[in-house]
């Protein structure tokens, strides 16, 4: 897992640059002097997932989208691989299992006669 750093200040002019004053997750609304409309930059890529901090990986997009984007889709996605690897590596117990008669193999309804 590598750690999460910022784009450097170069690449976050080139990727400005790139957006001509226009978000890239593909609204297509411009920035503005209002908070939720400034410009962010976003990891395409999260770090977490091996993505570098290059130009390549880099959105310039809009606050209100960073925010929606990260909240719906980066942190769901980190806090999955981060499941997996705590998994695979052995530092969650796996799940008990419930008692009842559905796991000893008795049949849920008795037969009517």
């Amino acid at each position: 897992m590598t750690k999460r750093a910022e784009f450097s200040l170069k690449t976050k002019q080139a990727a400005y640059q790139r957006a001509g004053g226009r978000c890239e997750c593909g609204c297509e609304r411009t920035f503005g002097k209002h908070p939720k409309e400034r410009p962010e930059y976003h990891h395409r890529v999260e770090a977490i997932l091996e993505g570098g901090n290059d130009l390549d990986n880099c959105w310039c997009i809009r606050a209100d989208c960073h925010a929606a984007i990260t909240a719906n889709v980066s942190a769901p996605r980190a806090a999955k691989v981060r499941r997996e690897d705590k998994r695979q590596t052995g530092l969650t117990r796996p799940k008990r299992k419930i008692p009842g008669r559905r796991f000893n193999g008795e049949p849920i309804y008795p037969e009517r006669n």
